[in-house]
């Protein structure tokens, strides 16, 4: 491999493992590759360009389906559905701009949506009161009309029954409610949010909670303990057999 050959690779290997913007990182790479006073300032062929193009393309797939994928929620790169629908529209706008179609690429998605959407209804018809799709129905049905897959009545109306959370909150609840080694349930209220809590049966506090907070237009707070109930009463739990101060 020559030296613009190994360039142009660490580039593409930099464009596919960056942030939430590929399209920045591809811009990013083209300057560094071509322009930058540092820089190797390298005759870039229609092939290199496009190998940058694919890299930023593949990239918007990465976290679009990382956040399409539930079994994601668990983890702190999680940013649930309505990031999922801002990056495909970013994703689409960027092949337009340069001209490149994959006629595969809806049928993918769609395929990864409806099975989040099943172990969503799965998870809510076994007794979860809260909901982690935090797109409103419209953007759900929207974006599953451009993926060309059919939403089942029943599953729509399953999913946006219950109160939605952030993406953040969806992590830490399903954090909380997967250690089975800690039994033990408690809510602090802290006034301006409120704070749900886990123990174990040494009565040791897990180093996680989920906090709640009481938004500026939730000036009572309902919003805010309704949230807080949803979670709560969702966490196969027990109240501690011990006085917490």
């Amino acid at each position: 491999m020559n030296s613009g050959e190994s360039y142009l690779q660490q580039e593409v290997d930099w464009i596919e493992n960056s942030g939430e913007m590929p399209e920045v990182a591809f811009y990013e790479a083209l300057y560094c590759l071509t322009e930058e006073e540092e820089g190797p300032k390298l005759t870039l062929t229609l092939s290199d360009i496009k190998r940058l193009e694919d890299a930023a393309i593949n990239r918007f797939k990465t976290i679009i389906l990382r956040d399409l994928k539930f079994a994601n929620r668990r983890l702190s790169i999680f940013r649930g559905l309505k990031r999922a629908i801002i990056n495909y529209n970013r994703l689409k706008k960027y092949q337009k701009r340069k001209n490149r179609i994959d006629p595969g690429q809806e049928k993918m998605i769609g395929r990864f949506l409806l099975e989040y959407i099943r172990r969503e209804c799965e998870e809510i018809s076994d007794r979860r009161h809260y909901r982690t799709i935090n797109c409103t129905r419209e953007e759900l049905e929207q974006f599953a009309d451009e993926l060309g897959v059919n939403i089942a009545p029943e599953h729509n109306d399953i999913c946006f029954e219950h109160i939605p959370l952030t993406f953040d909150e969806v992590y830490r609840a399903t954090l909380l409610s997967e250690k089975q080694d800690y039994p033990y349930k408690f809510i602090y209220d802290r006034g301006n949010y409120c704070e749900i809590v886990i123990f174990n049966k040494k009565k040791q506090k897990f180093y996680i909670s989920l906090k709640v907070f009481c938004e500026k237009e939730d000036s009572d707070g309902k919003n805010m303990r309704l949230k807080t109930d949803a979670v709560y009463r969702s966490l196969s739990k027990s109240i501690p057999p011990w006085e917490i101060s």
